[in-house]
């Protein structure tokens, strides 16, 4: 320490009397600057580190289990024809069929859809900003059989709102565009087809508003003249975006000032 580090104040001493103050002084300012530089705060390093790991992790919401929203069957159609098993909390939604038309029958073909829905609204939003959200979607069908026609198709929808009591995430703008994971897939045998696809967006938040997420899933088989068996192993499903457990959704909150500050304001 020298009496150039010292105070301004002191340095702009004229007297002996104020020199000896400053150099009595001087223990002092040698005990502050050492307790200082013992605690310099944190590095550049480290706040790159913690910016880094925001980038990489997600939180993660589990998903309600999926229920039974709605079923459209030919007239006169049994139960047992197109069926699903009981949904679980575990994001998946599974079917079965056993199809039979009989040959030369008259009309059109006959068709079935059926569709499951589910919801998670997330945690309330600290600050204004953006809730960002992904997911995976996927399907996978296992039949076979023979017939005129034998087609099963699949789909997703997405609905986000930003606060439960907004509105319906099923009115929300995007719902109307379903996701289709597998199109038209004929039964013929030995069939096993499967698709995936990421979901992602983000919704713009008040502070204390809680997002909706709003997910439905469907099936439709279209079938005339033969036979048709769809096999258990068949499903849909939601699930990590990194293809993690199915059941769930990943979401995680930016402020608008950290939003402005990298410029990703919307």
């Amino acid at each position: 320490m020298t009496l150039l580090d010292a105070p301004r104040t002191a340095r702009g001493t004229t007297t002996v009397r104020d020199l000896a103050a400053v150099l009595d002084a001087a223990p002092e300012i040698v005990e502050r600057a050492e307790t200082a530089s013992a605690d310099p705060g944190p590095t550049f390093d480290e706040l790159r580190s913690h910016l880094q790991a925001w980038l990489r992790e997600w939180d993660t919401q589990r998903l309600p289990a999926f229920e039974q929203a709605r079923s459209i069957a030919p007239a006169g159609d049994r139960p047992v024809s197109l069926r699903s098993a009981p949904t679980r909390t575990d994001g998946a939604v599974r079917i079965t069929a056993s199809l039979y038309d009989p040959p030369n029958r008259s009309g059109d073909a006959l068709a079935w859809t059926r569709n499951w829905v589910s919801a998670v609204v997330l945690p309330q939003a600290p600050t204004d900003g953006r809730v960002y959200y992904r997911f995976r979607v996927g399907a996978r069908l296992v039949l076979d059989g023979q017939a005129d026609t034998a087609l099963v198709s699949t789909e997703v929808r997405v609905g986000v709102v930003p606060d439960a009591t907004a509105g319906s995430p099923f009115d929300a703008p995007g719902f109307a565009d379903p996701i289709r994971p597998l199109v038209g897939v004929s039964a013929r045998e030995d069939v096993d087809a499967r698709a995936e696809q990421t979901v992602e967006g983000s919704v713009a938040v008040r502070a204390g508003e809680s997002p909706v997420i709003g997910i439905v899933v469907g099936a439709d088989v279209v079938f005339r003249d033969g036979w048709m068996r769809l096999h258990e192993g068949s499903s849909l499903w939601v699930g990590s975006a990194d293809g993690g457990p199915t059941g769930s959704i990943e979401v995680r909150f930016a402020s608008d000032a950290l939003l402005d500050l990298l410029g990703g304001s919307a």
